[in-house]
């Protein structure tokens, strides 16, 4: 089991780094909508 220490923790680096990845893609593309609402908004009034 020794030896697949390695493999292992570069698994969980890639894993949680592509879990990460996902999350800020999110977030940015939230941001993004929000601010084109609030443009949308401040258009309409």
């Amino acid at each position: 089991m020794e030896d697949f220490a390695p493999v292992i923790l570069i698994e969980v680096v890639l894993f949680f780094g592509g879990v990460l990845l996902f999350a800020w893609w999110q977030l940015r593309d939230l941001k993004k909508e929000r601010e084109k609402d609030q443009k949308k908004k401040e258009q309409d009034t």
